[in-house]
């Protein structure tokens, strides 16, 4: 391993074939907020967080190991990392399926700025957390991803509109086996992933580039390709990222090993969410 390696380095339209959203009529002011476009917002929302991540992180002396987390603690950190990262989805789910049963959708469609202040939010808070993380503060860490885990149940909760729910089970379940496996090679290789991480970085980023611009010209095939990239790139990160927990637990210089798990966590719980996303838009049943 380098050196100068950096535990907390940036990362982070259908046709009739694919699934279509059910439209809602416009009110009589005019306004409304269909689940489809609801939806790409919230895709593409999904994107930044990931991307956003990373974007202020700690830096610190090259090549220290810290008595905190030394090798010994590898594994206890990514058990963190792991147990972590199910509470939020858990967090997430139970979120989703309260909101999915509630009128806030109906609210969105009168007044849309409603979805760009969840967006904002969601955003604010991933950054926050990562900022406290660098700052080694772990309950004001722990209580940011928690709010991130809340407040994006809110707006995954599009879903239960735009799917039927059965097969909504069945993506998330494909999206949890896929997880494991490249988990469980990203725990177990020896080979150093960091170019392949660096590889899926450059592909996150141009995906929220083609997302962004398909937001605009709603192209099916372009949606298609996207979403097929978006797949093999949280496949590789996945992979990176745990072998990456494990790295910044064996060179800790000073971080509380639970926070090194949150840190953890919060990758993992992005990296899953949004392989789940991608599956969920090719495989998808749509409601009728």
């Amino acid at each position: 391993m380098a050196n100068n390696y950096d535990p907390f380095e940036p990362n982070g339209s259908q046709n009739s074939q694919y699934p279509q959203y059910p439209q809602y009529q416009s009110n009589p002011q005019g306004q409304y907020q269909d689940p489809q476009q609801a939806y790409q917002q919230q895709m593409y929302q999904q994107q930044i967080s990931r991307g956003a991540f990373g974007a202020q992180q700690p830096q610190y002396a090259p090549g220290a190991v810290h008595a905190g987390a030394a090798a010994a603690d590898v594994n206890d950190v990514l058990t963190k990392s792991f147990l972590f990262m199910f509470l939020a989805l858990l967090v997430t789910g139970i979120t989703a399926l309260a909101v999915a049963n509630t009128t806030f959708w109906y609210s969105v469609r009168t007044n849309p700025a409603i979805l760009i202040v969840f967006a904002v939010l969601e955003i604010a808070a991933v950054i926050g957390a990562t900022a406290a993380m660098k700052r080694n503060n772990l309950v004001l860490s722990a209580v940011l991803f928690g709010a991130y885990s809340i407040l994006n149940g809110v707006t995954l909760s599009i879903i239960f509109l735009a799917y039927e729910l059965g097969s909504i089970t069945q993506v998330f379940f494909i999206a949890a086996g896929i997880f494991g496996v490249m988990a469980l090679i990203g725990a177990i290789t020896k080979k150093d992933l960091t170019n392949l991480g660096m590889i899926c970085i450059v592909g996150l980023f141009g995906i929220l580039i083609a997302s962004l611009v398909n937001m605009f010209i709603g192209s099916a095939k372009m949606d298609y390709i996207i979403s097929i990239i978006g797949v093999l790139v949280f496949v590789g990160l996945t992979a990176y990222d745990v072998q990456k927990i494990k790295k910044m637990a064996a060179t800790n210089v000073g971080y509380d090993p639970m926070v090194i798990g949150l840190y953890g966590a919060m990758e993992l719980y992005l990296d899953f969410i949004n392989l789940f996303l991608y599956l969920l838009r090719l495989f998808g049943k749509a409601r009728n």
